[in-house]
């Protein structure tokens, strides 16, 4: 499985500690202070007019330009971000955190050589940058320059061992190599250094199923939910895990959990039902299935669990039209037709 390797996250952070710093007193400051907590409010088109009006009263005020572009960045409006950086680097053509943000934008849009350019003018201004290193190995790491992502990322660890995102970076490309042992030491690592990273932890437990650890997979996303159990996500991939191990009941809470964050999804109540038919609470199988019916009844697979339903209590008439009903909605799927050729035979 080939992830994106990720670039540092506090990159945008010191575009923000440059804006912040000696701003003069004047409208132009009292509007970027306005447009900053209307940002923090989640108004961001009030913020947006602010650095506009702004950057009307003073085309050429840095802390204005960086201010846009952090605006647009954290909004993933990537090309935006980038023309308010290049503007900002025609201002102070040797600013090495503009270059290296130019630098991260080009990698986020693709384009890659653009990226490299970049990086390699902020190492000409600082040869210390680790994370330039980070995001020129981002960028080969793209053009599946393996070895050269590797060595930079290398190099990242050297100048900054302290650094997580060096040592996830290190981990995912160890992980596109299937080098599970390697991944799993560069991800706790990284884990050591940002202990509250929840997807850290996310793709640890990933890796230990790489590794086919379950026991350790399954604790590691219990600890992802720990600190956030609104995880949809993690509670789907325990509902399956457990499921696999036949460790219904647990399944069955993975389930619950889900329907108190989406009560009415078609495919948790199905998912639900069915566990139930599989534990033989048949009852509680049918409340399930009949509120997924309910939800979408264009679900094909909602039609193939009543079909099984209706196979378990020996009504093979109401089960063969389900499973008709499911093959018409999804004529692809070989579990449908399966199921149907089955019933078939046994009438």
């Amino acid at each position: 499985m080939v992830e994106e390797i990720s670039t540092p996250v506090d990159i945008f952070s010191e575009v923000v500690n440059l804006v912040k710093k000696n701003t003069k007193q004047s409208k132009v400051e009292d509007l970027f202070n306005q447009s900053l907590k209307h940002y923090e409010l989640e108004e961001f088109d009030e913020a947006e007019e602010c650095l506009e009006q702004a950057l009307e009263l003073e085309p050429t005020n840095m802390n204005t330009l960086l201010g846009i572009a952090n605006f647009h960045y954290d909004l993933y409006e990537y090309d935006k971000s980038l023309e308010y950086l290049l503007k900002a680097n025609k201002l102070e053509p040797t600013n090495e955190v503009v270059i290296r943000s130019i630098a991260n934008i080009y990698v986020l849009l693709k384009d890659l050589e653009k990226g490299i350019e970049y990086c390699k003018k902020a190492l000409s201004l600082n040869p210390e940058d680790f994370r330039a290193f980070l995001i020129m190995g981002s960028a080969f790491f793209q053009q599946h320059n393996i070895e050269k992502a590797e060595s930079l990322f290398r190099k990242a660890a050297e100048i900054e061992p302290e650094s997580s995102d060096v040592w996830f970076n290190l981990g995912v490309l160890h992980r596109t190599l299937q080098e599970f042992d390697k991944a799993l030491e560069s991800f706790q690592k990284a884990l050591s250094l940002e202990p509250e990273d929840l997807m850290l932890y996310f793709t640890i437990a990933e890796t230990y199923e790489d590794l086919e650890n379950i026991d350790e997979a399954i604790k590691f996303y219990y600890k992802v939910l720990e600190n956030d159990p609104k995880a949809y996500a993690v509670w789907i991939r325990l509902f399956e895990l457990h499921v696999d191990r036949e460790e219904h009941k647990k399944a069955e809470k993975c389930m619950l959990e889900l329907m108190k964050l989406d009560p009415n999804n078609p495919v948790i109540l199905n998912n639900l039902g069915y566990l139930y038919l599989e534990m033989g609470e048949l009852e509680k199988a049918f409340t399930f299935l009949t509120k997924s019916m309910e939800a979408n009844s264009s679900y094909p697979n909602i039609w193939h669990s009543f079909g099984e339903y209706y196979e378990k209590i020996g009504d093979k008439e109401k089960a063969l039209d389900h499973y008709t009903k499911a093959v018409e909605l999804d004529p692809e799927n070989k579990e449908h037709q399966e199921a149907f050729k089955k019933i078939k035979k046994k009438k």
